[in-house]
């Protein structure tokens, strides 16, 4: 047997075994998921795939194997488990000779058995390496190809024209719909009707103008425009598909068919591309054993996202400038989602027969325009904010021509091939959402991290939180007093929101009318033929002016045509005949018509109306107050007294009969105690709701500081169930009794809340079942001995320098507090701890529920009464305490996409401003230093130069003494020593003796006429 007859009986025993698959390229968006829709499945025949995974980029072929353990294995084994397995396969001499000697063995080339016998090989390498590409191209009996180069689409279909092929192949190349970008439509108006059109409207100018002001007035703002004032427009998810939004017309748009794939025309960066498709359908021949198809792919999104994660990530970071609309947004955008486009090159590779065109369409039977995308993303995450990119900055930003498509296509061959079961998002982007953005949540990584952080007073909650929140996590942090004060922020905003809009529409209004009423006086003048006519008008005009009458009919547009003279500040004194200034203003009734049309504007604004609905719930809640009675004065003299019994009885009833006023009557004759009255446990729950319902909390989470205080807030807090608000205000105050006379507010309140959470500590059956979006992840229960809270009490009292009555009031209002702590964590039966322990979330279409909290009780005994100081520096970040570290390491990692670009510079920037305030610090200390050394070497030279001059002064006091001393000698040794000795002297000189000094004495002694005692000697 020759090795040619027995390499065909080794190929047609592998074809038989396993399917070889070529996936260009398995480290792309496309060609990953499509690597895990072989990677350990089996095909239709129970054959197993072979699959040849050629790498985009060089260093993808290092990393690919880590990757393959990252995914579940179907056979239920992982890659490396497989220690026999090759990881890539030579396809050379080596490779045909061994698989020829295990042919001829009777066995062929496997890696080790799995649990059903099967076998899985995998050969990755890199798109530059020519011979193990054409050797995995020659070896593959299906062959995907992602359009990224057309160098090697050219490249892999010359190849295979070229070769005598044994058995058929299947090439599938999944291009993109931007080859059709700039497809002219199928019927275009001729010319000669453009014309005529054109005419006619010349001719029609004056009619049509009339209508246009008519238009002006029942479309005073465009939708982006209120949109940008108001916010988006909120609509409910099962009618978010089909609301209308204006400015879109896809009945217009001409519906594109697979066969019409001569008319396109693609964008001018992919003309090359066009050619590569048609290389590509050109070279299918059942003579060559070939068969390809092209397929073009719409936008692609889900799983992770690929182009537009970008714009996943600025809407879930919440950046300020928003997401981009291109243009008039109304372009449609064809898109399709990732694993319906690997299901559907699957479906292809894998069905008994090729399709019957050659170019099919793979998209999601939606047709959306890019705007409503855009708020349906915004609506998904929580943004509001959108910004408008026009045409010409379209340069300015990356792969806007995805973006930028306006194409209806027809994907009939897809809705053939696919069944209900395989699609994944077949109503598309819009209707899948909230998938697309848990598919990108799971993909990153990014669940909320939501915490409560529980405790008694003084435990330092309040400062533990906002470490954890600010340091750790980036997270919002909130107390139920920050949530009270944003809340009524919140409603401000809301109606600086409508004074703003009402503003605008009323400023519009205005100046329309000016320049119609400009535009009534100027049309005359350009046409010469109307001169006398005009003068006629002015006659008019005059007569009018004299004698004004108010025109009850002049409708909410005014009397543009005959009112021309008005006060204004407008001149055109070039076009008046008389040459005078001519004002454009309205008048008092045509300001009453603005008003009155205005105010109808804003009445039927729908966006402003959801806004004064919403003002009108917030402010609903804000109104549900326990109103506390004062207390009954008990007078024994009145009660035993029955004349005063029954002068109290008769009293009261006429107070009753007078004071039934409406409750909010009484709200406005005593504000100040509606203000100071506490909230019932339903209003605060609701603003909480609401806090935790904001985008920030909701994408990445929250850590809430000391909320709820009692099981019946953390039931209305976390609970499922919706809370109903009273539909008027009469229904939000309810009555209480007080508490005992000489209590605090505080007290008062914990008077109340114990009052109204006696009866709510009652155990569930069996869970308490809570929303998934709201309750939190960890719950860590603060805890500390009573004397320690004393301790610390003391301690804050003694740094805030408060005085013997204000340490009273505190002393007191913290007994309250512990009181009610005690009730609601350790006295009763079941406690606020035991909510949590007990607490379940419930299933919802995208999580299946189940999720308990961690419930932690955490020892601050041990942490110093009050916190470390603050570092010197601003730029320096605190040092975390023992506390924060233990919460972080239960709660884990942050789950973030990373610091923003923003945030990054701005941490440069505290780095570099650190930096160069410790190196001003370090030269401050070095100039300090010689600063200081310098004085003390001036000192200590002052202080040598002062003893110097001391000791001169000695020394010279001290030769004058000796001068002094020695005067009385030096005269007496002048007068009587000096002339004998100079006598003696010469006389020496002249007799000059053997011994002068004796001969000197004698003579001294001899001639000394002072002393006779020296002439006895």
């Amino acid at each position: 047997m020759s090795v040619e007859e027995v390499s065909c009986l080794s190929e047609d025993f592998a074809s038989r075994t396993t399917t070889s698959v070529l996936i260009l390229y398995a480290d792309t968006y496309f060609g990953r998921r499509m690597f895990q829709q072989f990677y350990g499945r089996k095909s239709k025949t129970g054959t197993c795939y072979r699959i040849n995974a050629c790498m985009w980029s060089e260093s993808s072929v290092e990393n690919f194997i880590d990757y393959c353990d990252t995914l579940p294995f179907q056979m239920g084994h992982s890659f490396r488990s497989r220690q026999s397995l090759p990881t890539v396969i030579d396809l050379g001499t080596q490779a045909e000779k061994a698989n020829l000697g295990s042919t001829i063995d009777g066995g062929a080339t496997q890696g080790p058995d799995n649990a059903d016998g099967t076998s899985h090989q995998l050969n990755v390498f890199w798109r530059r390496n020519g011979p193990k590409l054409h050797q995995a191209v020659l070896a593959s009996d299906l062959i995907v190809v992602e359009l990224r180069s057309a160098q090697d689409v050219f490249d892999i279909v010359h190849l295979l024209t070229t070769k005598i092929l044994r058995k058929t192949k299947r090439l599938i190349l999944v291009s993109s719909l931007l080859t059709w970008y700039a497809t002219p439509p199928l019927q275009r108006e001729s010319v000669e009707e453009v014309n005529g059109e054109t005419d006619s409207v010349e001719n029609e100018e004056e009619g049509e103008h009339h209508e246009e002001e008519q238009e002006e007035v029942q479309q005073p703002m465009k939708p982006d425009e209120v949109e940008a004032l108001l916010g988006p427009l909120e609509v409910a998810e099962d009618d978010y598909e089909n609301s209308p939004l204006e400015g879109e017309a896809e009945g217009e748009l001409e519906l594109l068919t697979e066969d019409q794939y001569n008319r396109r025309i693609p964008h001018a960066k992919y003309f090359n591309w066009r050619e590569a498709e048609r290389v590509v359908a050109s070279a299918n021949s059942d003579d060559r054993h070939l068969q390809t198809c092209v397929v073009f792919a719409g936008l692609t999104y889900g799983e992770g996202e690929d182009v537009m994660e970008s714009f996943f990530r600025q809407v879930w970071s919440r950046e300020e400038h928003g997401l981009p609309i291109y243009g008039s947004g109304s372009q449609i955008v064809p898109c399709v989602h990732i694993r319906d486009l690997v299901t559907f090159a699957q479906r292809l590779l894998e069905a008994a027969a090729p399709p019957t065109s050659r170019y099919v369409f793979a998209t999601d039977n939606s047709n959306v325009s890019w705007r409503r995308m855009v708020l349906a993303l915004n609506r998904a995450f929580g943004g509001e904010k959108t910004f408008h990119v026009p045409p010409s900055e379209y340069l300015l930003h990356k792969n806007v021509e995805l973006f930028t498509m306006n194409l209806r296509v027809e994907n009939s061959t897809m809705n053939e091939m696919m069944d209900e079961s395989d699609w994944a998002a077949r109503g598309g982007f819009v209707d899948s959402i909230d998938k697309v953005a848990h598919e990108f949540i799971e993909s990153h990584n990014l669940q909320p991290i939501r915490i409560l952080i529980l405790g008694p007073p003084l435990s330092g909650k309040t400062a533990l939180s906002g470490a954890v929140a600010k340091r750790h996590y980036h997270v919002p942090t909130f107390t139920i007093e920050q949530v009270r004060e944003e809340y009524k922020e919140h409603i401000e905003i809301l109606k600086s929101r409508l004074a703003k809009f009402r503003q605008c529409l009323h400023e519009r209004e205005k100046t329309r009318r000016e320049e119609a009423k400009k535009r009534a006086f100027l049309r005359p003048r350009n046409k010469p033929e109307v001169k006398e006519e005009e003068e006629d008008d002015q006659n008019a005009m005059g007569e009018t002016q004299q004698q004004p009458t108010a025109s009850p009919d002049s409708g909410r547009q005014g009397n543009m045509e005959s009112t021309r003279l008005v006060d204004c500040s407008t001149t055109v004194a070039e076009d008046d005949v008389d040459g005078k200034a001519v004002d454009f203003s309205l008048n008092e009734e045509e300001m009453q018509n603005v008003e009155a049309l205005v105010d109808d504007w804003y009445q039927g604004n729908e966006r402003a109306i959801q806004i004064r609905d919403t003002i009108a719930s917030m402010e609903r809640v804000l109104s549900m107050r326990i109103r506390v009675q004062p207390p009954s004065s008990n007078d024994p003299l009145g009660s035993s007294n029955p004349k005063k019994r029954k002068e109290g009885t008769k009293q009261k009833r006429v107070a009753k009969v007078v004071n039934k006023k409406p409750v909010a009557e009484e709200e406005e004759h005593n504000p100040v105690q509606q203000e100071s009255a506490p909230f019932q446990d339903k209003a605060l729950a609701c603003m909480v709701r609401w806090r935790l319902s904001r985008p920030d909390c909701r994408n990445q989470g929250y850590v809430l500081d000391g909320f709820p205080e009692t099981v019946e807030q953390a039931r209305l807090v976390f609970g499922q169930t919706p809370l109903e608000l009273p539909e008027n205000n009469e229904d939000t105050v309810i009555s209480l009794p007080s508490a005992p006379a000489g209590s605090g507010g505080y007290a008062r309140t914990a008077v109340v809340r114990h009052s109204a959470s006696l009866s709510a500590n009652a155990p569930p059956e069996s869970t308490e079942l809570c929303d998934e979006d709201r309750l939190p992840d960890f719950v860590f229960v603060l805890t500390a001995p009573d004397n320690y809270l004393l301790d610390r009490l003391t301690a804050v009292s003694k740094i805030s320098g408060e005085t013997g009555s204000t340490e009273e009031k505190c002393l007191r209002r913290f007994e309250a507090a512990m009181a009610n702590y005690q009730q609601q964590y350790t006295n009763a039966e079941y406690t606020l701890p035991n909510f949590f322990e007990t607490a379940s979330t419930v299933a919802k279409v995208l999580t299946p529920g189940g999720r308990t909290p961690t419930v932690l009780a955490v020892d601050v005994s041990g942490q110093p009464l009050l916190p470390p100081p603050p570092p010197e520096s601003d730029f320096a970040v605190p040092e975390p305490g023992q506390l924060e570290k233990l919460l972080c390491a239960y709660v884990g990692p942050s789950h973030t996409l990373g610091l923003s670009p923003k945030q990054l510079f701005d941490e440069e920037i505290r780095a570099r401003n650190l930096e160069m305030e410790e190196r001003k610090k370090e030269m401050r200390a070095i100039t300090e230093q010689y600063e200081r050394e310098l004085r003390e070497c001036m000192m200590e030279s002052e202080q040598r130069s002062v003893v110097e001059d001391a000791r001169r002064a000695i020394d010279l006091a001290d030769r004058e003494a000796l001068e002094e001393r020695k005067r009385p000698l030096r005269m007496y040794l002048n007068h009587n020593i000096i002339p004998l000795l100079s006598k003696g002297l010469v006389e020496v000189c002249k007799r000059r003796p053997v011994d002068p000094v004796d001969f000197l004495a004698e003579w001294l002694m001899l001639h000394n006429p002072h002393d006779d005692s020296c002439f006895e000697l």
